[in-house]
């Protein structure tokens, strides 16, 4: 099992809190491009910028049961377990929450809000990419994926 931390909006950073509810209420982490790069899973990724080539990881390393921390405005609003495989589509469905082409059904949210309840005494996890993979069992990230695993969903 790895651990990510991720943010699931468009490019709309104001909307990040609106966006980020709105997908994993209805089940689903994704992320997307500003043009259409196709399948992540096939070989050729020359159209993808090399800021985003770590939006590959998404498809071809993350794996059911994985844990992603989804973050808004640097702070954290669930945690998430992976569900499915990497899914694609041509066309994105927004009425049904899913607004970008590459996602994951996702299953046992636990939103951080009800895991410390006092808002006045978040900590901030700063986050300036879409997705990272966490390799650092030391990192903060790291470690309240590990607190927050303990929640019965």
């Amino acid at each position: 099992m790895k651990y990510w931390r991720m943010q699931l909006h468009p490019d709309e950073g104001k909307s990040s809190g609106f966006y980020s509810h709105q997908s994993v209420a209805a089940g689903f982490i994704g992320l997307d491009f500003a043009t259409d790069t196709g399948d992540l899973l096939a070989e050729d990724h020359s159209e993808i910028l090399s800021s985003q080539k770590d939006y590959v990881d998404f498809a071809q390393k993350m794996e059911v049961g994985d844990k992603v921390l989804v973050i808004s405005h640097h702070f954290p609003l669930a945690l998430v377990t992976v569900d499915s495989e990497y899914n694609y589509i041509r066309r994105t469905e927004p009425k049904i929450g899913v607004w970008f082409r590459h996602f994951r059904r996702i299953k046992d949210v636990v939103y951080y809000s009800d895991f410390k309840t006092n808002a006045k005494s978040w900590d901030q996890y700063i986050m300036t990419d879409t997705i990272s993979i966490l390799k650092d069992p030391n990192s903060k990230s790291y470690k309240l994926i590990e607190r927050m695993s303990t929640v019965e969903t």
